[in-house]
């Protein structure tokens, strides 16, 4: 009988055993773990408890589910529980991970207010570490709406100094931190200096500057056809300097970059701003919208939201006030609505404006036979013309203004002083020859290396130029300069002093000004200040002529 229990007992073991390393091969649960343990304290204070919970955040809990709340908005909810804690300190770190799109404390529980509690005292004592992100916005939702700082410069200074800090371990945070500082100064009327920095106006400051420009070329009366004045090169070349910066900041085409510039800069920045200043002309008379409008917008007033994406409640109505941040940027605030008036216009580079100033430096290459030329890539007529005008005045201009050079042959001075010596001794008397000492004998004077001839630029033939150029349209039978019937039309309206029946006068007009630009060699059409198309003056004898 024993011996059938001992047997039983060992068959139930290895079935026992067989079960077990079953489980094992197939990694059952009850035999493998991920949890790793750690030390925790025999005896703990009753805060360190899990179930514990500190008397200020039971007042804030209650705050929340108060009848008081219920009218709330999130925001000032979040600003009366923020003022609650404004001076509580904790000491319990959080170990997990808190996130939220918009970080409040209603988003955290318990362990999560403690820890961000705890976080928050070792911040305000110095210690910035890194924690979860949604904890940082927090932190400055409180700057933000004066909590823990006076309002004003120190929670200026508040703001940037923590987002400096922090964004070491969070450089997405640039994103939002530049732009709550300016709203807060805005919003508190602090100094346009502090702000400034942090402002996204490198852009408008550019535009700003082009239309400065604009303003100086249309301030000086438009000369065309056989009156035409040379732009002034090299009248201003600090100004110079500005404009082709500005210009380089928002083309897609950096001329400061190019080959080019780097071997003749005076050339291409006097030719760049000569080509400006005549499409400044251009656009005037040509277009409805000026050349800096044309490519980037004017200025105008957008409501603008403060503190967007912060948690912000700005309590009483803000009053009415207007504060330049610079010339730029203008913000108005009237019954508590903000505007922002500035140029919304993405603040991208302009690819027209690319197109602009590589054809200006493809061109100047062709002129001065530069060794590293740029493609052809059908740039307008009217711009290629007006490039190839400037850029033959610039050269004419350079070679008016070639410095002088004074070459001195060595060779020659023993000649020099051979016939010098021959005159004076033929001028001298017996007398005075008798008194004068034997002369010494000249020395020998080695004849010095030949010096090359200064070479003289030659201005270099339009012809290729004008090969490359498209070819012009053919006239249609019995059609004057290639000019279609409705284009006839306009003209013959215009000759006659009708008004015009065009029903797209702007199309009309640039085709026009294309077809007759070889006749003239200028604009024949022009918009007038009320937008109707206008013949200019000096022209109209010439189109009737063609048109006979």
């Amino acid at each position: 009988m024993e011996r059938r229990e001992e047997g039983s007992v060992a068959d139930v073991d290895r079935l026992i055993e067989q079960i077990i390393a079953a489980t094992r091969a197939k990694a059952g649960r009850a035999f493998s773990t991920s949890k790793v343990y750690g030390s925790e304290p025999i005896l703990m204070r009753g805060s360190q408890l899990a179930s514990y919970l500190p008397e200020p955040i039971r007042r804030m809990r209650a705050l929340a589910r108060g009848p008081e709340a219920r009218g709330w908005t999130d925001a000032r909810l979040f600003v009366e529980q923020a003022r609650l804690m404004e001076g509580y300190e904790d000491d319990c770190p959080y170990g997990g991970t808190f996130q939220s799109y918009f970080p409040t404390y209603n988003a955290m529980d318990n362990h999560q207010l403690r820890g961000y509690f705890t976080w928050r005292a070792n911040v305000r004592r110095g210690s910035v570490e890194r924690t979860s992100t949604s904890f940082a916005y927090v932190y400055l939702y409180e700057l933000l709406n004066g909590i823990g700082t006076d309002p004003g410069v120190p929670a200026f200074r508040a703001i940037e100094s923590f987002w400096q800090s922090y964004r070491e371990f969070e450089p997405a945070m640039d994103r939002y931190a530049r732009t709550w500082l300016v709203d807060y100064a805005v919003y508190h009327g602090l100094d346009p200096a502090l702000a400034q920095p942090y402002a996204s106006t490198d852009h408008n400051r550019a535009v700003a500057r082009l239309e400065r420009a604009e303003s100086l070329a249309l301030s000086r009366p438009a000369q065309r056809g056989r009156r035409r004045e040379p732009y002034a090169f090299g009248a201003n070349p600090d100004a110079e300097e500005e404009l082709l910066a500005a210009l380089d900041a928002l083309s897609t085409y950096r001329p400061l970059e190019s080959r080019l510039y780097r071997d003749d800069p005076d050339a291409l920045r006097s030719v760049t701003c000569a080509v400006f200043a005549r499409l400044a002309h251009y656009y005037q008379g040509s277009r409805r919208q000026g050349l800096v409008e044309s490519l980037f917008g004017r200025a105008s007033a957008l409501p603008y939201l403060m503190f967007a994406s912060a948690v912000f409640y700005p309590g009483a109505r803000h009053p009415d006030c207007t504060y330049e941040l610079d010339e730029t940027c203008r913000f108005v605030c009237q019954s508590g609505i903000w505007t922002c008036t500035s140029l919304h216009d993405g603040g991208g580079r302009s690819s027209k404006l690319g197109q602009i100033l590589r054809a200006v430096d493809r061109q100047l290459r062709v002129a001065l036979d530069y060794p590293h030329p740029l493609k052809d890539r059908a740039d307008p007529k009217y711009l290629v013309q007006l490039i190839e005008r400037e850029v033959k005045d610039y050269l004419a201009w350079r070679e008016a203004h070639a410095p002088v050079r004074v070459e001195i042959d060595l060779s020659k001075l023993a000649g020099i002083r051979s016939a010098a010596a021959t005159t004076r001794e033929a001028l001298l008397v017996d007398e005075e020859r008798e008194d004068q000492p034997a002369p010494s004998p000249a020395p020998e004077i080695e004849p010095a290396a030949p010096v090359a001839e200064p070479v003289t630029p030659v201005e270099p033939p339009t012809q290729a130029a004008e090969e490359r150029a498209p070819a012009p349209i053919e006239a249609k039978k019995n059609a004057p300069l290639g000019l279609a019937p409705d284009e006839l039309a306009l003209l013959e309206d215009l000759l006659s002093g009708r008004a015009p029946e065009a029903a797209s006068p702007d199309l009309l007009v640039d085709s026009i000004n294309e077809k007759l630009f070889d006749l003239v060699g200028d604009t024949v059409l022009e918009f007038s200040d009320a937008g109707v198309p206008q013949l200019i003056e000096d022209y109209a004898e010439d189109v009737r002529s063609a048109l006979a």
